[in-house]
């Protein structure tokens, strides 16, 4: 009966919810105190007056309490045990078939004996979806990032277990490490890990090219290899035939056998005949029961050039800033790096000590600046005063080295507490061929210890050392980005026909020179004031972006001091070297005029030969000196394309690059599933993997359970027992007023 009076059940342990809008309540309670203040008028007895007010105030207060629609609502929070999720593998990889049954049917099969009210249900690829698809079509598997998601989706939650449905092929960094690290850490859950591996080993056959290994670069009339990894599940102990071509044009071919785990590696030794940049690709044959096809060749861009670059490294002291250039110089295949530091000077020996005595070597100094200049390409001075080395042959062999600047060689300066000024450069030979000016100064003045981040200017921004990237604006957001220097050589103002790439922000108004370069005669010199660009690797390193900047940067400026093709007035890029099929290849033309400013308005031809047929394009270059074009990849294989662009009918240059298309789905690269890889993930984290085809229990944690929380609402406002109390109310206040004489 009660439950009928108040539309509802009300406990004890609730709170009242007006549910009305605010202007509701404020006008109802105004009309409210007018139609009680109406009531007062009248002669009649002050009993009879009160109680009539009194009976409208109870009638009125009823009807706005009403109309401000009261809800009682009760909270309460039950425990319940925890839930169990399950993620399925949804990638490409999973759409193969093992013994006439899919892999995916194998984990809806699965999926369908989990089913239950505690249950959530997931699938992964590159990224985690709620839910089921149709089929498994995502690509990129990354089992790492799915339970990563989890783990941000269900923060603070406990998991009575997690399930994880796949055959083990993760494309990311967890199935990386398990290879390559030998105490690889399993992934931190919100409750134990159930491993159902779905996909048999030997039920598929799958030839494939897994790698080829060519170093990325090779040198003319000098044999390099280019080697290869097979892979051939289904294929264990025979023999295969591997071929090489070169832009689609066959080279040879030798038998492959593979051993008892499928694996075979091939090597192709190629003498170039020709410099520029070529697709070389291997490929095995196409069998009739092999599952993926496509994975059966692959190709790797190779950039021929002429020789390596002979550079000599000549360093004052030991430094980070000399042990990352070395490094640096060291790990690139396209230099012969001669370098010397910690030396022994002239000082060392007339003090009296014996050579065998000393342990640090003897600088032959007379011998390189004089008999070996001319073999090296490039000569790098980094924080070396010569003074201490040269003795009295000093003005001979620093004009040695500008002489050899001038017939056609480079030469760089790096600054430090010995170079420039505190080198003791003003007034000798090299610094006719520098591209800035020397003061003279010495101690404190030639230097400045505030830590600062160069400014790029207007011809840093498109001069080819500086261009970090290709797009100009991005290009400048690299340069603001990059980590601050420790200080700065403190040098004059460049010389006439130099180009200052880097300055400054403050010294000199902002206009001293950090990094500026020059031409001088039919060689070309730079100077880089500083001796920390070091910190460009390291500090990117430590954002997670590599070290891209700093290696971009030296090897852009090896390549303009000495000369290479690759800094010509024409340039061409495709962006990257390898496109899978229906990719759109961007084709970017650049064209510079003679101060390699850009040249607007010049006619480029744009011609892709390869596979099918030749394609030809011809634009105009936009205010920028860019033309770009955009090409589908269709056809399997490599393609050239040729550039050739004019201006004002005279010839301003050509440019050739290459890529390679290739019909392979990275997500059925590798189509073997990977137990082993699954074997030792359920127990690194805190679980049990089942191999194929067992049936076993999800592993839960007993402890999960999660609150749920009961809501009960009661809507007073429509309480019979209000209505009742309004009608009373205004009932007996109308008696009232009737017999004391008012209508």
């Amino acid at each position: 009966m009660t439950e009928f009076w108040l539309a509802g059940n009300p406990g004890p342990e609730g709170s009242i919810l007006w549910t009305a809008p605010d202007g509701v309540l404020v006008v109802s309670a105004v009309l409210g105190l007018l139609a009680v203040a109406a009531a007062w008028p009248g002669e009649r007895p002050l009993r009879a007056r009160l109680g009539e007010l009194a009976l409208w105030a109870v009638a009125v207060c009823g009807i706005v309490f009403a109309l401000g629609k009261p809800v009682w609502v009760e909270e309460s929070g039950r425990d319940e045990p925890g839930r169990v999720v399950v993620l399925v593998d949804a990638s490409r990889s999973m759409s193969m078939a093992d013994g006439g049954t899919s892999r995916w049917e194998q984990a809806l099969e699965i999926v369908e004996g989990l089913k239950g009210p505690e249950v959530d249900i997931y699938h992964f690829g590159d990224e985690l979806r709620a839910g089921l698809p149709e089929a498994p079509v995502l690509p990129d598997t990354d089992v790492e990032a799915a339970l990563d998601a989890l783990n941000e989706r269900l923060i603070g939650e406990k998991l009575a277990g997690v399930v994880l449905i796949t055959d083990g092929l993760d494309r990311g960094l967890l199935r990386r490490r398990f290879a390559t690290e030998q105490a690889a850490l399993g992934p931190t859950l919100p409750g134990p890990l159930t491993v159902y591996t779905v996909g048999t080993a030997g039920s598929t056959a799958d030839l494939a090219v897994r790698d080829v290994r060519t170093g990325g670069f090779a040198f003319l009339r000098s044999p390099f290899t280019v080697d290869a990894t097979l892979v051939g599940a289904g294929y264990e102990g025979r023999t295969v035939r591997a071929s090489l071509s070169r832009d689609g044009v066959p080279m040879t071919a030798k038998p492959v056998t593979l051993d008892a785990d499928g694996r075979g590696e091939v090597s192709f030794e190629v003498t170039p005949d020709r410099v520029g940049r070529f697709a070389y690709e291997v490929r095995v044959p196409d069998y009739d029961d092999d599952v993926v096809p496509a994975n059966n060749h692959l190709p790797v861009v190779v950039n021929v050039v002429r020789d390596k670059v002979r550079v000599l490294q000549v360093a004052g002291a030991p430094s980070w800033d000399v042990k990352v250039l070395r490094r640096f110089l060291k790990g690139d295949p396209s230099v012969d790096l001669v370098s010397f530091f910690i030396l022994r000077t002239n000082q060392d020996l007339d003090a009296g000590w014996a050579g065998r005595e000393l342990a640090l070597i003897e600088f032959p100094h007379e011998r390189l600046f004089s008999d070996d200049l001319d073999s090296f390409d490039l000569v790098i001075f980094q924080n070396f005063d010569h003074a201490p080395y040269f003795r009295h042959t000093s003005p001979i062999l620093l004009d040695g080295i500008a002489k050899y600047v001038e017939q056609g060689h480079a030469f760089a300066m790096i600054g430090g507490d010995r170079s420039f000024d505190l080198g003791a450069y003003g007034g000798t030979p090299l610094e006719r061929v520098l591209p800035v000016e020397l003061t003279g100064a010495r101690g404190d003045v030639a230097v400045d210890q505030a830590a600062f981040r160069p400014s790029l200017t207007e011809e840093g921004a498109r001069h080819p050392i500086t261009r970090l990237v290709g797009d100009g604006d991005e290009n400048g957001k690299w340069w603001e980005r990059l980590h601050t220097l420790d200080g700065t050589n403190r040098v004059g103002a460049p010389v006439d026909d130099a180009a200052v790439l880097l300055s400054h922000p403050t010294l000199d108004g902002g206009s001293m020179p950090v990094l500026a370069v020059r031409e001088v005669g039919e060689g070309r010199t730079m100077a880089l004031t500083v001796d920390s660009s070091w910190r460009w690797s390291f500090s990117e390193a430590a954002e997670g972006r590599g070290n891209q900047a700093y290696l971009r940067f030296w090897k852009n400026a090896i390549r303009w001091l000495i000369a290479d093709p690759s800094t010509a007035r024409v340039s061409v890029d495709t962006g990257r070297e390898n496109y899978a099929s229906g990719e759109a290849v961007r084709v970017i033309v650049r064209a510079r005029d003679e101060g390699f400013a850009p040249l607007e308005g010049a006619e480029v031809s744009v011609e892709v030969t390869g596979p099918g047929e030749p394609m030809v394009r011809t634009r105009a270059t936009d205010n920028d000196g860019e033309v770009v074009v955009e090409v589908q990849a269709v056809q399997s294989g490599p393609h050239r394309v040729n550039v050739t662009v004019t201006h004002d009918g005279s010839p301003v240059g050509t440019a050739s690059t290459v890529y390679a298309v290739s019909t392979r789905d990275r997500e059925l690269d590798e189509v073997v599933p990977d137990a082993e890889f699954l074997a030792w993930l359920g127990p690194a984290a805190n679980g049990r993997t089942y191999a194929a085809g067992e049936a076993g229990p999800v592993i839960r944690d007993p402890a999960a359970t999660r609150v749920v929380w009961d809501r009960s609402e009661t809507p007073l406002w429509r309480a019979p027992l209000l209505a009742l109390l309004v009608a009373l109310a205004a009932g007996l206040a109308w008696v009232i007023r009737r017999r004391s004489g008012l209508r």
